[in-house]
């Protein structure tokens, strides 16, 4: 059986600020840049292979998820059944990402897998997901589209840049725990550790352009887990023309947060090795909006639910050092992954691990 809603139209959306979410309508129009006139979706795959990245909307809005949950038809709590992510495919890429740390390729590395489940039922879940999102917590910002019978939602903590008055602000997010362990992410040495090169490698890229102020040393508690955060702003400088969208997605992406540290030809080869086998296609990839007055916002796709038809799949990273433990990175994975079905009302039967 195939459930439908009242609005089938293609559509992004992103949330702006608490309470309002820009959407666009399709039918859009896919270029390489975005036409100065008209806002539009910047919306990628993780390595920026895509040529056309920019989705220009036929029709925009600003409005708030309840309002836009009501345009749809309530069909019910969707169900899903998941197989539990593979402990032994984890494995494999665990001690191939040790090896290369080994050999001194990189110090840090972010291996990504995937959970996949099957809906019970194909239809358009968009009021249930954006009753959802109307609820979200503080320090989370939505986005997601819907394309033919493609979809993505999505509810970040972390977001690449966004475009100020006098500058842009950005943030290193890495180091995870429970949160009610959350006061041992500022103790741990192997968390501590990690966390730094994320913001070492984000002042590398940009101190060249300009002045990087780098805030101070903080948790960010959400409902299951938390993460270290450090606020980061950087105001170019040399009184040249502003950095445009594209040039800040690849001075910033990906961070040492979802790539690997130091940036290297051996990193860029191990990631793309390690997709290979299951794409990350947009996981991890900048999702962003630019408007006519340069307003910009990028955030970092993740925390995510996938679909495609009836098959859907959530995934989750985990940063990596010489000192990490299998099992530790594993269960970390888990307890990301659960925070988004938890999220989303996705939460159901798992069946044995693979």
């Amino acid at each position: 059986m195939v459930k439908s809603a009242s609005v089938t139209r293609d559509f992004a959306f992103i949330q702006t600020a608490p309470g309002k979410v820009f959407v666009g309508w399709g039918p859009f129009e896919q270029l390489p840049f975005r036409r100065p006139e008209r806002p539009a979706f910047f919306i990628a795959d993780f390595f920026l292979d895509d040529p056309h990245p920019w989705r220009h909307p036929a029709t925009w809005e600003e409005t708030t998820f309840d309002e836009l949950a009501s345009r749809f038809d309530d069909l019910g709590a969707p169900q899903v059944t998941w197989e539990a992510a593979s402990y032994g495919d984890f494995t494999k890429l665990f001690d191939s990402a040790h090896a290369a740390i080994e050999r001194g390729d990189f110090k840090k590395i972010v291996p990504v897998i995937f959970e996949s489940g099957r809906f019970a039922e194909r239809g358009d879940w968009w009021r249930w997901f954006f009753t959802h999102l109307a609820q979200l917590p503080p320090g989370m910002r939505a986005y997601g589209y819907a394309y033919q019978n493609h979809g993505l939602v999505g509810a970040t903590p972390e977001f690449l840049f966004q475009a100020e008055s006098r500058g842009y602000r950005t943030m290193a997010l890495a180091g995870t725990r429970p949160v009610l362990r959350a006061d041992e992410l500022l103790r741990d040495p192997k968390e501590l550790r990690e966390h730094r090169f994320v913001v070492d490698d984000i002042v590398r890229r940009l101190a060249p352009f300009g002045n990087v102020e780098i805030g101070p040393l903080g948790t960010l508690r959400l409902p299951k887990i938390a993460h270290l955060i450090t606020p980061i702003f950087f105001n170019e400088t040399g009184g040249s023309e502003r950095m445009s969208f594209s040039d800040m997605v690849r001075r910033l992406h990906p961070t040492a947060a979802l790539g690997v540290s130091p940036r290297s030809e051996a990193g860029e080869r191990w990631l793309r090795e390690a997709d290979r086998g299951v794409k990350r296609r947009t996981f991890g990839a900048p999702f962003g909006l630019e408007r006519e007055d340069r307003s910009a916002l990028a955030l970092v796709a993740i925390r995510n639910v996938q679909w495609n038809g009836d098959q859907v799949r959530v995934g989750s990273g985990a940063g990596m050092l010489l000192e990490s433990q299998v099992e530790r990175e594993f269960e970390e994975l888990r307890e990301k992954r659960e925070q988004v079905k938890a999220l989303f009302g996705l939460a159901a039967h798992v069946e044995a691990f693979a």
